[in-house]
């Protein structure tokens, strides 16, 4: 396919040169067309899912022109939430007060949804996740993490502190919050992610300011949470979410007694929201991961994190697992199955785990509904949905096993004639093709190259369903594997008219790209 085609949508010729021959430019109205010249958002990677907001829960700092959060005050510190780059939002954001200012009464309603679907979820926030469960689970049934080492005994039932002592078992046996304080502490980290000068740090959630680093022209851009998830090959890995690592360029990681570490990312798997840091250190003391599938709703949980940054590295809050497998939908628009919880979480605690009342990590905080109609919940990845894609974060570099078709693509409605288009495809038979996609470019390793297919056309349906939404070929993808074949219905404009055609497309196994 050449890099540049003749342009059917809108009669233009993308200039030469532009590596997203697509976006960016102006297109020349070609007179005699019914279609007026798009004007589309920057190219997209499938798969993708419906505009929504999310509000993950990663501590920033530092507002440049052009980041993706807003709202935010140079100098001064800020906890205003914002949406996803790509998103829409349905309602405006809380505003969380200053740590030790008191919160003002503000007379707007907000709400903010999470919509089911990396993170990655909408909660009616995050883009479509099911929540994974919560429950009670056994004492001793602990999930393997290839190396893991388990966190250590608890010691003695009670803990001495200035003012008398605190029990740390109840009368069952099993750990107070204070127990689990104590036992799962070591293995929780804050970490520090700096960014170049001049670039953006995108991390869908609240920011604030904080001091920059001036070695390697980094500035500290965000402050997230982690946990220790075990020690492989004279390294120590670091579990957190993909929100708080995916932008950074360089990374530190602090232990619960303050010593810091350089930390290299291993990957960030933006569809489940889990990111894996790696440490050069040994010795360290993991987390025990129980096994999310056996949760109960109404089990007292607790979250240990970072809430409003470093500065309160390590919080402990409380609640109880409200719900299970709610969906809360990634950036990328895939459904994940989430822990709805009522503990409290708050902006730095993304990334920070979420324990059973053994001391054992059943999830991973990522996000929260903000809104002054609504209180806690908050949300987070199951421990077995985030143990496996660290696992394979950390084996491959990537999640293996998932399926892509190899195009980039702009969606339809990011054109500015998109209803004109839509209108001719409804006579066609496509009703409501609001998810078509327009190919920008076809990857040398796709099943399309060499076929039939050519840049500027339009993805209709797949399957024979029409592309309501691009939550239709998520789903697909979802539940494809790599060499399966889906079918797509093309949509071509030639002489002014649109004509569709069929092609088999064999998928590829996504590697990340």
């Amino acid at each position: 396919m050449s890099d540049y085609e003749q342009n059917p949508i809108n009669g233009s010729q993308p200039p030469q040169g532009d590596s997203q021959p697509n976006t960016g430019y102006t297109p020349y109205q070609q007179p005699g067309t019914y279609y007026t010249p798009p004007q589309p958002e920057q190219s997209q990677t499938p798969p993708t899912g419906d505009n929504g907001t999310t509000y993950h829960y990663a501590y920033h700092s530092g507002n440049q022109p052009g980041a993706a959060y807003n709202g935010q005050q140079t100098g001064a510190a800020d906890h205003t939430a914002q949406a996803q780059p790509a998103g829409q939002t349905y309602g405006t954001p809380t505003e969380p007060p200053e740590p030790g200012k008191p919160e003002k009464k503000k007379n707007k309603k907000t709400i903010t949804i999470v919509v089911s679907v990396l993170v990655v979820c909408v909660v009616i926030a995050v883009t479509g996740i099911v929540l994974a469960a919560t429950g009670v689970l056994s004492g001793d049934k602990e999930e393997k993490t290839d190396g893991t080492s388990t966190s250590q005994d608890s010691g003695s039932d009670t803990q001495t502190v200035s003012g008398g002592s605190v029990a740390t078992k109840d009368d069952s046996g099993n750990l107070t919050v204070a127990g689990v304080a104590k036992k799962a502490m070591d293995s929780c980290v804050g970490i520090t992610v700096y960014s170049k000068q001049n670039s953006y740090s995108n991390f869908y959630g609240y920011g604030s300011n904080s001091s920059s680093d001036s070695s390697d022209n980094q500035q500290a851009s965000g402050e997230g949470s982690g946990v220790i998830m075990k020690e492989a090959n004279g390294k120590t890995y670091i579990m957190t979410c993909a929100h708080v690592i995916a932008d950074g360029s360089s990374f530190k990681v602090t232990l619960n007694n303050g010593k810091e570490y350089t930390a290299t990312m291993v990957g960030a798997d933006s569809q489940t929201d889990i990111g894996v840091l790696s440490i050069e250190a040994t010795g360290l003391q993991a987390a025990t991961f129980a096994d999310s599938k056996g949760l109960t709703v109404g089990e007292q949980v607790v979250a240990i994190g970072c809430p409003g940054g470093l500065e309160f590295k390590n919080s402990v809050t409380s609640g109880y697992i409200s719900a299970l497998d709610r969906p809360v939908e990634s950036s990328i628009g895939y459904d994940n199955e989430c822990i709805q919880t009522d503990a409290a979480i708050n902006p730095g605690n993304s990334g920070g785990a979420l324990f059973n009342m053994q001391g054992q990590v059943i999830g991973i905080n990522s996000s929260k509904i903000a809104s002054t109609e609504y209180e806690g919940m908050g949300f987070a990845v199951p421990s077995s949905t985030a143990v496996d894609t660290a696992n394979s974060l950390i084996k491959n570099g990537y999640v293996a096993g998932r399926a892509k078709i190899g195009v980039t693509y702009n969606t339809i409605t990011s054109y500015n004639n998109a209803d004109a288009i839509l209108s001719a495809l409804t006579e066609k038979g496509f009703k409501n093709a609001k998810g078509t996609m327009v190919i920008n470019q076809v990857s040398s390793d796709s099943d399309l190259a060499g076929k039939q297919v050519k840049q500027y056309d339009m993805i209709v349906a797949v399957n024979g369903k029409t592309m309501t939404s691009t939550d239709v070929m998520t789903q697909v993808l979802s539940d494809s594997k790599p060499g399966d074949t889906i079918k797509l219905t093309i949509a071509r404009i030639e002489d002014n008219q649109i004509k569709t055609f069929k092609v088999d497309c064999k998928l590829i196994e996504s590697k990340g790209n």
